[in-house]
């Protein structure tokens, strides 16, 4: 199933070792294209492109709800994973002295707002400490209990590509009839996620990483027996108007059906939403298992590597195939990350960590670029 290197289809020059996608993934120079065109028609508004808009938003949906088994009437189109979880916890409640469960060192855009939610309804939060052997999923079960109201999850963690296996953390959710909220931020696009066997309550995604989407470009599943809840803002786009704004204000207390009720007022970017269509146009092609598939040798000699230099890296029976936490023998100096893009291998720092996050236009050479600069620089 692999791809091998699909380098040519991005704008990378020789001498960019580019392992930062977790941070910001780079548009394929298709969807870069496009984005010029977009830009073309931002100037000129009374060009009939213009009309296409519509169309591409509704595309955009459609692809997002084809990476994890939804409908695009399933799907809101938001700015951000914080905008998509400021929807689900304005539309649940947990009862008093029950516990939101999340993980250490979680996201903060999915962290935040449970914290606030705990405070509005009386509840507590309750945090899943990181497990010295890697295994989220079975330190996630042994947390969820009968007054566990709400869990709120990334299905990989945001540092060091940590996994955990929402099926059977779905499974015991749905058991104690608690309500579970995914941030999959750092999967969709690279890894299966299928709504149908997790049934989550909502499912948030910022695009600007692995969907190779601009900044703004977000998207949140909302599950049918949720689609009748209150958006957080109101806005035009999202209602049945009495009668055409051409004739009147067009002011309607009527929702659109399903899940655009939820649409960020920003949905409409000119600009932003012909790329966000075209990346994700390119990975429907590519295909997600084969992306998968491709990047899983990499991280599996990034982590063998590491290992053999004494590092710490998540097991592989407990790690996503994508990108990858490395713990060094001390602490890395603030500068580390700097000093390596200085000479043109590009990864982050996170929690102490070298957070290394190749895609398909890297190879087994940038593997051995990227130790090569390591050992240079950590024998400063």
């Amino acid at each position: 199933m692999s791809l091998g290197s699909q380098k040519h289809l991005f704008d990378l020059p020789d001498g960019v070792v580019y392992m930062n996608c977790a941070a910001q993934g780079p548009a394929p120079i298709a969807a870069r294209d496009v984005g010029r065109r977009a830009v073309d028609r931002k100037a000129r508004p009374w060009d009939p492109e213009r009309q296409k808009l519509g169309a591409e938003m509704e595309r955009t949906r459609a692809l997002f709800a084809g990476f994890i088994g939804a409908t695009a009437n399933d799907i809101a189109l938001t700015g951000a994973t914080s905008y998509g979880m400021a929807v689900a916890a304005a539309n649940v409640r947990i009862e008093r002295g029950q516990a939101i469960v999340m993980i250490e060192g979680q996201f903060p855009s999915n962290y935040y707002i449970w914290q606030r939610v705990a405070a509005r309804d009386g509840g507590r939060v309750v945090i899943v400490p990181r497990p010295s052997d890697g295994d989220w999923t079975s330190a996630v079960l042994q947390h969820l209990g009968p007054d566990t109201g709400l869990v709120a999850l990334p299905n990989v963690h945001w540092t060091d590509g940590g996994v955990i296996d929402l099926v059977p953390v779905a499974d015991a959710v749905h058991a104690i009839g608690a309500i579970l909220v995914i941030d999959a931020t750092q999967s969709i696009g690279v890894c299966p996620f299928d709504v149908g066997r997790i049934d989550p309550d909502y499912v948030a995604c910022s695009a600007y990483k692995w969907l190779l989407s601009p900044d703004q470009a977000g998207y949140l599943y909302v599950a049918p027996r949720r689609q009748e809840g209150e958006p957080i803002e109101h806005n035009h786009a999202t209602r049945i108007g009495d009668g055409p704004m051409t004739l009147s204000p067009g002011y309607g207390d009527r929702f659109k059906a399903g899940a655009s009720r939820f649409d960020q007022g920003t949905a409409d970017a000119m600009i932003d939403v012909p790329i966000a269509a075209a990346s994700m146009e390119q990975i429907t092609a590519w295909g997600v298992e084969a992306i998968a598939a491709t990047m899983e040798p990499l991280i599996d000699a990034i982590a063998d590597r590491a290992e053999e230099r004494g590092w710490r890296v998540p097991p592989k029976a407990h790690r996503s195939p994508h990108f990858i936490g490395i713990r060094l023998g001390e602490t890395p100096e603030l500068d580390l990350a700097d000093r390596m893009a200085a000479e043109g291998v590009y990864v982050s720092l996170r929690d102490s960590r070298v957070r290394v996050a190749p895609y398909i236009f890297n190879d087994l050479s940038d593997v051995d670029v990227l130790f090569e600069v390591f050992d240079r620089q950590l024998a400063r």
